[in-house]
């Protein structure tokens, strides 16, 4: 009979396909539960619940338990990260350091944040930023736009933006297009070709602009 310590070990060979870490290390097994006819339940944490990979995710968990001995069969379930659980997973993906401070959070600050989002494609977010952005830097204000659309980034192309971020030691220098400073990950991969990340891999990329 297939005994837990051995699933477990076949799960930790199952890395996540984009932080390239094995799942049990990242605390995306919630659970395993093993009946008395082979039969294993398997209960696996998404760290968000549009994640692009569950399939992939969910075919290698069950490709991995199925090797087992003893095991007759392989359910999988998957559930979401809590927001506690993300937080803990993007601190150890740090290696335990504090999240970094943002400065215009703190009281006093005279950054103003507006953010410009929906959760549908193609009603105009880009087209509503870049015209703001553009009224207001027209009007004499300090203007920088985060392109936070990892998935579709035409902020830069709409700005007329077609220069490259200047690294100076460990502070990216943006470029500014029509009196706008914007960065995008368009800037960042050639072609402007699409990038498929989620959960902590999105909120890092994001935290880095």
């Amino acid at each position: 009979m297939a005994t837990e310590d051995a699933v477990r070990e076949a799960l930790a060979t199952v890395n996540d396909p984009e932080i390239h870490r094995p799942i049990t290390e990242l605390g995306m097994v919630k659970s395993v539960d093993i009946g008395a006819d082979g039969v294993v339940a398997v209960t696996v944490y998404l760290t968000v619940s549009g994640c692009p990979m569950r399939s992939t995710i969910e075919n290698n968990v069950r490709d991995a338990v199925a090797r087992v001995e003893g095991v007759t069969d392989v359910q999988v379930t998957l559930d979401v990260m809590s927001d506690e659980q993300r937080k803990e997973l993007a601190t150890a993906l740090r290696g335990g350091t504090a999240e970094r401070e943002v400065p215009f959070a703190k009281p006093g600050s005279l950054t103003r944040v507006y953010a410009v989002a929906s959760g549908k494609g193609g009603v105009g977010k880009s087209s509503v930023t870049v015209n703001l952005a553009a009224a207001m830097a027209a009007d004499g204000l300090k203007v920088g736009v985060v392109d936070a659309d990892i998935y579709g980034h035409s902020v830069p192309r709409m700005l007329g933006a077609d220069g490259k971020p200047t690294q100076v030691e460990d502070m990216i220098m943006p470029p500014s297009a029509n009196g706008v400073k914007v960065i995008s990950i368009g800037m960042f991969t050639p072609g402007n070709a699409p990038v498929v990340w989620r959960g902590p891999m999105l909120h890092r990329a994001l935290q880095q602009f």
